[in-house]
């Protein structure tokens, strides 16, 4: 009868353990504004008071782009804003991250990394707290060291995590075999910090691959590009698209778009068609500018809307 009640008493609490998980990560998921990754964290309005609306935190602008010469420093700011009826507090720290072998992000990297901006990074204040309906900017300073070993593009991701109060947790009927558990949910922003001294040359942001996609579930037509950059500097680019209907001569041309890309990284971009888009044969020139005077990438393909 002992060993009964012990598994029996083992079950519920593994599966009150594994449905709080799901509760808590589906709360996180709808309390946290993301990103791709704490790389890619694009900060958005995020309601944080319920009996409000039209409310919320944010953050401006989501990346900081620094162009410091070893040797020298600059500074920027950025703009945080709490219009809700509650004070709010912020911890600020940094994320540091690299390359993978894979050409994507590898998240976790020491300050000792070599491209880790983080460690030259001074900013004010380290706690910011901010009372209902209050706005408040946060300093960042890039302070480079002099030296060519310092004339590298470095990049690193600030982070404002809530401070929230956690009070004591209060079991009823607590006993020897009982476990409580608590939750609490928060908000978090990511800014991106980029620093492209002006001595590194990006001198090549290369079309690795241009595809169509169809996805029948969504009823969704995409072309989707996948780009690298190969050469020593952050590469801001822009890319445009050109169809032509080989049957009607007709020309599309989408919207441009901007983008990011760090050395090493390699990046895969979604471009959605137009769903007004007749059927028929089309020819598509993908064509990205990385900042080159003397040259574009361009990718040809063609496909067919059935």
């Amino acid at each position: 009868m002992h060993k009964y009640l012990t598994g029996r008493i083992l079950f519920l609490l593994i599966v009150c353990l594994v449905s709080s998980s799901l509760i808590a990560q589906d709360t996180l998921k709808k309390a946290v504004s993301s990103p791709d990754s704490i790389k890619q964290i694009e900060p958005k309005d995020v309601p944080v008071d319920n009996d409000t609306t039209n409310t919320g935190i944010s953050v401006s602008p989501s990346t900081l782009r620094f162009n410091v010469k070893p040797g020298s420093q600059q500074t920027k700011t950025i703009k945080v804003t709490n219009d809700t009826r509650k004070a709010i507090s912020f911890q600020i720290n940094f994320q540091d991250y690299g390359v993978g072998a894979d050409g994507t992000e590898s998240i976790g990297v020491g300050a000792e990394y070599h491209y880790a901006l983080s460690k030259y990074i001074v900013v004010s204040p380290t706690l910011l707290e901010m009372k209902p309906h209050e706005h408040k900017t946060i300093s960042v300073t890039v302070d480079i060291p002099p030296g060519d070993d310092y004339a590298i593009a470095m990049w690193t991701t600030l982070v404002l995590d809530q401070i929230i109060e956690r009070p004591k947790l209060e079991a009823p009927d607590a006993s020897k075999t009982a476990i409580a558990l608590g939750i609490k949910t928060g908000i978090g922003f990511g800014i991106n910090i980029h620093q492209n001294p002006p001595n590194v040359i990006i001198n090549n942001v290369e079309i690795k691959s241009l595809k169509y996609e169809k996805n029948e579930l969504k009823k969704s037509r995409s072309l989707v590009m996948k780009a690298k950059n190969t050469g020593d500097g952050i590469g801001y680019c822009l890319y445009y698209i050109e169809l032509t209907n080989l049957l009607t001569g007709k020309q599309t041309k989408l919207k441009v778009k901007q983008f990011g890309i760090l050395p090493g990284y390699e990046k895969e971009f979604r471009y959605e068609l137009p769903k007004e888009l007749d059927k028929g044969k089309y020819s598509v020139l993908a064509v990205l500018d990385f900042g080159n005077k003397e040259e574009l990438q361009t990718a040809e393909l063609e496909f067919t809307i059935d």
